[in-house]
């Protein structure tokens, strides 16, 4: 064969790559993958990569047939089209790399303007290329392009080295992940395209979609994907997430909440795998109901579904239909199966995936622990509360968050106490309201939200910090024993309990016995040593403990002894109980006799009629709260129920 003889450009890589490519992109288009930050250099990397493709298959066959397709004008555009779009290429390669991290997302503008300078010393070489021609020279039945190729492999190398460089020196700041992808996959990358600047002019191969086109794939599998969940055949959460996201607010559908309830796997006798095909079949069932279900698996037995319709009787039937399948499934009792089904409109109020997956299992609690199914439709009034709890669950955040001792979003009451031996009110229990917008949020209300979210400790050091303030505003004027504070269980058991506290009391220049903390039976008993040593380091600082609701729990006189505690808070219930019931009065009757005569002061709360204050009177309580001697009011109102200081 003669040596001179044009063999022509093998490009199977690039129908490799253009292959890879197009089915990545169906996957974006079908899977409703989960769109991040970064999601947009991905998408575009995809579609600025089969144009690339097309276009280097197009230069290609030029090359190979000149005297077919060769003309000067055109050619030289199709070089500079795939110049222009593969420096794109690596534009969306190097931000997709450099905005995994935080703090590059927060220098992008200097990352841009260094890409901007990288791209017009490319730009200035290929004119330099192009100016000398030497880009391609003909040879006999062909075109020779190896130097076009070498230039455009060179730039993807520098560009590599570079996303390599900058990931090392901000390795701190990209999850683990990424770094470790990054390592493996970029010096692969640039031997990869190394071998392309080295091989071309001996074996005439053109691959070089293959040292891009995988980059984006890498980049979908490990952060984007989407897959259908095997055994079920439904999205998963990131599915959901895409399509709420996408058309809440644009387009009205509805969306069906499922909690599968199955028996304890130790405790059933059949084997797990019947529990799996009873959830298979299931979704098989309401995958068949309508084509406009659409079904995600969120959690191991959690489903929602999404309805696509916009009639409301249209959304009863098919919910009524879903129900349908699960009462058919409860009646097989080979597995036996509850649910909980909670269906609705998808308010366009509800703006996110997140805040919308939030509004159903909000009413899904309401069934919760129960051993039986329920079907259950949203009403607006559902909405309306669930609006006003995720705002007292923002509110509460952003007050931990801002750990602001004034914030004046929590506000202050207190409701006197009255001491039957003085007859007159000697102390206050602060009772805290949580202001949100021009509505005052009572405690029963958020206290429960606060607990559970963790930020409750914040509620109370800056309850205490007013109550500082107050007692030292009080101190000088006026004569009063001191105000309690409620503290919750799970402060009072925290081992950073004492330091916290302490920290804003010594703050204020005032008597600390002034302060009292009030304490549930729960809360002694949760975590009993930790709290018991706190109580202890408490106490030991001068600080009075109550315990209030007395009578709720399940505390024995023992243990209740053994703590340190020095005021017993009869609860409501108990004092109500005690007047209708005989037995109740004799259990009153001597636990207020132990109790005092071991010490302890004895207050009972929630009195608010004259029969019940003449009654708590007759049994000997210490101390009596309750409306009808006085209601809760602003913190700065209990100088009014306190007497004045004699001053001489």
């Amino acid at each position: 064969m003669d040596e001179n003889m044009f063999i022509s450009y093998n490009y199977i890589g690039e129908i490799a790559g253009l292959i890879m490519a197009g089915l990545i992109l169906m996957l974006f288009l079908y899977t409703k993958p989960k769109k991040t930050y970064v999601f947009k250099y991905i998408f575009g990397g995809i579609i600025i990569s089969i144009a690339a493709i097309l276009i280097q298959i197009s230069i290609v066959h030029v090359a190979n047939n000149p005297d077919l397709y060769f003309n000067r004008y055109l050619f030289m555009g199709q070089l500079l089209i795939f110049l222009i779009l593969y420096n794109g290429i690596l534009y969306c390669i190097f931000s997709y790399v450099n905005m995994m991290s935080i703090v590059r997302r927060a220098q992008r503008k200097e990352f841009i303007m260094m890409y901007a300078l990288l791209s017009v010393v490319y730009i200035a070489g290929v004119i330099i290329e192009i100016a000398a021609r030497h880009f391609y020279s003909f040879e006999v039945d062909g075109i020779d392009i190896s130097h076009f190729v070498k230039y455009y492999s060179g730039a993807g190398i520098v560009c590599a080295v570079i996303c390599f460089n900058a990931t090392l020196s901000n390795r701190l700041n990209v999850a683990r992940v990424i770094w470790h992808a990054v390592i493996v996959c970029v010096p692969i990358e640039i031997c990869f395209l190394l071998f392309q600047m080295l091989s071309i002019d001996r074996f005439h191969s053109i691959f070089m979609a293959m040292s891009y086109v995988p980059v984006f794939a890498l980049g979908y599998v490990l952060f984007h994907s989407n897959p259908y969940d095997d055994l079920t055949g439904s999205q998963n959460e990131y599915g959901l997430m895409s399509y709420v996201d996408k058309y809440i607010g644009k387009r009205k559908f509805y969306v069906s909440y499922i909690d599968l309830k199955y028996p304890n796997v130790e405790s059933f006798g059949n084997n797990v795998d019947d529990i799996f095909m009873k959830a298979v079949s299931i979704c098989r069932a309401v995958e068949a109901i309508k084509p406009r279900v659409t079904l995600f698996r969120v959690a191991e037995n959690r489903f929602i579904a999404v309805i696509r319709v916009d009639d409301y009787q249209k959304f009863l039937s098919v919910i009524n239909n879903i129900r349908g399948v699960l009462d058919g499934a409860r009646a097989d009792m080979s597995v036996p199966i509850n649910y909980v089904m909670i269906s609705g409109e998808a308010y366009p109020e509800l703006e996110t995936s997140t805040k919308c997956r939030q509004y159903f299992q909000y009413i899904s609690r309401r069934f919760k622990n129960q051993n039986s199914s329920h079907f259950y439709v949203t009403k607006p009034s559902d909405f309306d509360e669930f609006i006003e709890e995720y705002d007292i669950a923002v509110t509460l955040e952003d007050i931990r968050n801002r750990l602001d001792l004034d914030d004046e979003r929590v506000v202050v009451y207190a409701q006197p106490i009255y001491s039957v031996e003085t007859g007159n009110f000697k102390a206050a229990e602060a009772l805290t309201r949580l202001r949100l917008g021009e509505k005052l949020i009572s405690p029963d209300r958020f206290i429960p939200i606060a607990e559970e979210s963790g930020t409750i400790h914040a509620i109370t050091c800056i309850v205490l910090n007013k109550v500082c303030k107050a007692i030292v505003e009080f101190d000088e004027f006026y004569d009063f024993d001191a105000i309690s504070i409620n503290v919750s269980s799970r402060e009072i058991s925290h081992k950073n309990a004492y330091y916290d506290l302490m920290e804003i009391i010594e703050r204020y220049d005032f008597n600390v016995s002034r302060i009292r903390f009030e304490i549930t039976e729960s809360a002694m008993f949760e975590n009993y040593e930790m709290a018991n040593e706190n109580m202890n380091s408490l106490t030991k600082a001068g600080i009075h403990f109550y315990l209030d609701d007395f009578g709720t729990g399940y505390s024995s006189f023992e243990r209740v002894m053994n703590c340190p505690v020095k005021t017993i808070k009869f609860d409501k219930t108990l004092l109500y109980k005690s007047i209708d019931d005989e037995r109740m009065d004799d259990i009153m009757t001597y636990m207020i006799e132990v109790f005092k005569k071991n010490g302890f002061i004895t207050l009972v709360e929630g009195v608010e009629d004259e029969a019940q204050s003449q009654y708590s009177m007759e049994r000997g309580f210490d101390y009596i709260q309750g409306y009808l001697y006085a209601k809760p009011e602003p913190l700065e109102e209990m100088k009014k129920y306190f007497d004045r200081k004699n001053k001489f």
